[in-house]
């Protein structure tokens, strides 16, 4: 094997379906439990994952008497797996108490650390009051998922871990609404219009329906600011109906011509959109 071969670089995605990929060729990595044990390493970031830490995820509290020896096949089917698809080096490897993945000899890559540096990046932006950039950045980290974090894997080990990625896609979207505002707010429509729109399309993929609510909430006080009367009331009745989705009792009625953003029906919560529709500079 070349050494071109061995230091191919390795990247992990966990935001969505577990898998690996080593110099752009598919890792095979089959059943639960070898993809419970690669998400935990991961995730530790070359960390020690304890023995036990890995039976406690594959089978709750009730593991089989043969639970350290099965876990120790998953182990070196996922090295042979790397090994096939390219990598020759070591990889995982046996650490007291467990197993740690070596991320600075591996040449490692995952989607995880991929999408919080570029959350990071996106909010020094938005800090610097750098809103196309920022909002460039926020649709590039929600562009990496691919479906719920962790898909396939299951187990309340790694069910924390899944609601703790999926928590910070839902804060994203509304940081990127959030960019958005300041656009419109700033008199840059089409902008905002744009970011409105990569917002609405990220919020549609999640399981919660009050960011895809906000995002069209955001579109319809758009449209009905500079009389797209049509697509204020799309926009309004899409809303309406994901609060009615998620409980709320307010409702949003489609608005007749020339009347006012209906902002003012909606409870206010963290986040949600502000109500003052900017003037055009």
């Amino acid at each position: 094997m070349t050494a071109a071969v061995r230091t191919a670089a390795i990247d992990f995605t966990l935001l969505g379906p577990v898998a690996a990929r080593v110099g752009g060729r598919p890792v095979t990595v089959t059943g639960r439990r070898q993809r419970v044990v690669l998400a935990l390493l991961v995730l530790a970031r070359g960390r020690v994952v304890p023995m036990r830490t890995l039976i406690d995820a594959v089978w709750g509290d009730r593991p089989p008497l043969a639970a350290r020896a099965a876990v120790t096949r998953s182990v070196l089917a996922l090295r042979k797996a790397f090994r096939d698809a390219g990598h020759t080096g070591p990889l995982i490897v046996a650490t007291r108490p467990g197993y740690r993945l070596l991320p600075g000899r591996s040449g490692i890559h995952d989607d995880v650390c991929a999408f919080e540096a570029l959350v990071a990046a996106a909010e020094e932006a938005a800090v610097q009051e750098e809103f196309e950039e920022a909002a460039t950045l926020y649709i590039r980290a929600l562009a990496l998922w691919r479906g719920p974090a962790l898909d396939g894997v299951g187990g309340p080990a790694t069910e924390m871990a899944a609601a703790d990625l999926g928590a910070r896609r839902t804060e994203t979207c509304r940081a990127l609404l959030g960019v958005g505002e300041s656009q419109f707010e700033a008199g840059f429509v089409d902008e905002a219009e744009t970011t409105f729109q990569a917002a609405l399309c990220a919020a549609e993929a999640l399981d919660d329906p009050l960011p895809a609510a906000e995002a069209n909430l955001a579109l319809g006080r758009l449209c009905e600011t500079f009389h797209r009367t049509l697509r204020a009331g799309r926009h309004l009745a899409a809303a309406q109906r994901a609060f009615r989705r998620a409980g709320l009792e307010a409702t949003l009625p489609a608005p007749p011509p020339g009347t006012p953003p209906l902002l003012d029906l909606i409870p206010r919560q963290p986040g949600r959109i502000r109500g003052s529709a900017p003037r055009r500079p």
